[in-house]
């Protein structure tokens, strides 16, 4: 019998699909004894747009987050993920830094890096992949999955075996937007096994935007996954990932095996539904499939982020009524500029020039200084070349001298750092000086709050707080098998 492993999404994926990274630490720690105990084989808790809502929004010490949540799940395999040479900012960064940031996840408690690159670049996370393997922590590469007529099985099977080649403890597949279909993993996920072999674990993530993530996964079981990356009831489904206890049931109907426990998963459950509620947070509902609807967003993969983005542009400018024209133009450029991933900082290049292309009545009049760089080989190696001539419509009047992406690599910018914060500063907050700028930082202390322990609770402890408000309730039963509890008031 084939064990499958499950990893564990709802502090990261789940809550950046659903919540926009707004869930606090408070809300984490309460449930994470049964997270530790579930059977889960790892459980990712941030990524750098997680790190990034700590500091702007919640102002809770991400460092603290991670260090108190390896605290609470002394157990279970943690995990992060990390975008590239971009990590937990929007900048590329040198090897040095990148270096340091692995340094001090492993200090916080991480035993995983999860890393990914937009253009499926290998160049750009091999020194990731190094550091890792040199501090001793497990490295899983994801390869991001795009439509296109070259991102073919067989450039995602090359990719797998170059992953394996260079030494990765597994190798992933993650389908952010939800376009994976399950006629395609039936080709997919056998060409990539044949490449990285039997002994290497492949795992896939897949998001439920287009109403087929459930489906995808029923599938790549029957293909023989080794890991499939899940989500609590209350954060899975709608544009985030399959929820846990249906992937349970769909493995044991087909005879896998998975060691995990049934009533904490429900306990689990029952936890950030709580959470949901008392925080008037949404849950996730599963999206039906449409055929019209997936064909019409495979054509431009614009994600739902971008999207929203994108329709408040054209409302201020009073065009709202254009967002299907200015659509179907970002997927005529995202074709003409060979076929980018949409994912950022891509998703973002195409639907400004997308923009641009609809409202000026001239494509390529104006374009965006990223779309340049990328031209030019900033973010990396391209899937395909761009087309010729859109190609001298971006680099017109501009600079088109090639750059090498890997120039960064080797700037000292962790030396420059501590020249200009000085050495009293501790290496994360050193990372926090380079991650954001010196204003969001000096906000951020302004407003730091302290994380509260003793505000966790049970979702029967808080619902007897909150019926104790209740004027209108008079008496409370409460019943657990021969246990009862009577309470008037």
């Amino acid at each position: 019998m084939k064990q499958l492993q499950i990893n564990e999404e709802t502090l990261r994926d789940g809550q950046q699909s659903l919540w926009a990274n707004r869930m606090k630490t408070e809300s984490m720690l309460s449930i994470c004894s049964s997270l530790d105990q579930a059977g889960f084989s790892s459980i990712n808790v941030m990524s750098g747009s997680a790190f990034e809502a700590c500091v702007l929004y919640l102002h809770e010490d991400p460092w603290e987050r991670l260090s108190l949540l390896r605290k609470f799940m002394p157990n279970t395999d943690l995990q992060i993920l990390i975008r590239g040479r971009s990590a937990f900012g929007w900048r590329r960064f040198s090897d040095d830094a990148i270096e340091l940031l692995i340094q001090c996840l492993q200090n916080c408690g991480i035993q995983g890096i999860v890393v990914f690159d937009g253009l499926n670049d290998l160049n750009n996370i091999k020194w990731h992949i190094q550091v890792s393997k040199k501090l001793g922590l497990q490295i899983h590469p994801a390869l991001v999955f795009a439509e296109s007529p070259v991102h073919t099985d067989a450039y995602y099977a090359q990719k797998a075996r170059e992953c394996v080649i260079l030494g990765t403890d597994s190798v992933n597949l993650a389908d952010a937007s939800g376009l994976l279909t399950p006629e395609r993993i039936r080709t997919l996920i056998p060409a990539i096994r044949q490449a990285i072999g039997e002994s290497v674990k492949f795992g896939l993530v897949s998001h439920c935007g287009t109403g087929l993530g459930s489906e995808c996964y029923a599938e790549a079981m029957r293909q023989g996954v080794d890991n499939l990356s899940t989500a609590s009831l209350a954060l899975s489904q709608g544009n985030s990932i399959p929820a846990t206890v249906e992937v349970l049931g769909q493995a044991r109907q087909m005879g896998l095996k998975l060691e995990l426990d049934d009533m904490l998963l429900k306990k689990i459950d029952d936890h950030f539904l709580w959470v949901a509620y008392s925080e008037n947070k949404p849950v996730g509902q599963r999206v039906p499939f449409d055929k019209n609807r997936y064909t019409k967003y495979a054509a431009h993969q614009i994600p739902g982020g971008m999207m929203s983005h994108l329709a408040s542009q054209l409302k201020n400018l009073g065009l709202e009524h254009r967002l299907p024209e200015v659509l179907e133009e970002a997927g005529r450029v995202r074709q003409e500029i060979g076929y980018p991933v949409m994912v950022t900082p891509f998703s973002q290049i195409v639907g400004v020039q997308a923009v641009f292309n609809v409202i000026q009545k001239e494509r390529y009049r104006t374009t965006p200084s990223d779309l340049s760089l990328y031209a030019r080989g900033y973010y990396g190696e391209m899937a395909a070349p761009i087309d010729a001539n859109v190609l001298d419509r971006i680099l017109e009047g501009a600079d088109v001298k090639p750059i090498d992406a890997s120039e960064v690599f080797s700037e000292p910018l962790v030396k420059k750092a501590r020249k200009e914060f000085g050495p009293a500063n501790s290496d994360e907050k050193l990372l926090l000086a380079l991650f954001f700028s010196k204003p969001t930082l000096e906000k951020f202390f302004q407003n730091k709050k302290p994380i509260n322990l003793s505000a966790t609770r049970t979702p029967v402890i808080a619902l007897i707080q909150e019926l104790l408000k209740r004027k209108d309730i008079r008496k409370v039963n409460i019943r657990k098998g021969t246990v009862k509890l009577q309470q008037a008031f």
